[in-house]
């Protein structure tokens, strides 16, 4: 359904094919070669069609390889190790993606420009799974920095080893990563 409620619904077979299309092209021409018309040709449509849903190309891949929001089931009901289990391994199965990989480097430079892309990205994907970080009597332990900083590590090895690093990302790596970041869970409520 479209954002304002009002007007013929929009058609979300368009979205899918838009956002399976942007994942495609990224990995066949990367995010510098990716345009919105090689993308509404690829999907079908018509680039008004996607300047509707998406106000740029940064946003349009954004929301194909991170998607409009974010997975949380994984975080459901998770004690505090299996949230940081889930933020390493996670974050790592996500930056492994080759539309992904293809993205980033091009993301990162974009987002440097345009700070309110970049804060929604950062509150609309770290703020909900940091509200699910199990709580604690210590309150070092259950805060939401402490939440946002592991998100920052986790995520931020993940990015680090798969762009940088990418020989060292192995199961081995990820395992110490968390070998790691897990004392945090260990404290006792």
């Amino acid at each position: 359904m479209n954002a304002t409620g009002s007007g013929r619904p929009r058609d979300p077979r368009i979205d899918a094919d838009v956002l399976a299309a942007t994942r495609a092209l990224l990995v066949e021409v990367g995010f510098d070669q990716l345009s919105v018309r090689a993308v509404a040709s690829r999907a079908g449509v018509s680039r008004a069609a996607i300047a509707r849903r998406w106000e740029s190309k940064a946003q349009l891949v954004l929301d194909a390889v991170l998607g409009v929001t974010p997975d949380l089931t994984p975080f459901e009901g998770a004690d505090r190790a299996g949230w940081i289990h889930w933020v390493v391994t996670g974050s790592s199965a996500l930056f492994r993606q080759p539309e992904v990989r293809e993205a980033v480097p091009g993301l990162l430079a974009t987002l440097r420009e345009h700070d309110q892309l970049r804060g929604a990205l950062w509150r609309n994907f770290a703020g909900p799974a940091a509200a699910l970080f199990p709580g604690s009597a210590v309150p070092e332990a259950g805060d939401p920095d402490t939440a946002r900083a592991l998100l920052v590590l986790g995520a931020g090895a993940a990015l680090f080893l798969s762009l940088i690093a990418p020989e060292e990302d192995t199961p081995q790596m990820r395992a110490k990563v968390l070998e790691i970041l897990l004392p945090v869970a260990a404290v006792s409520d």
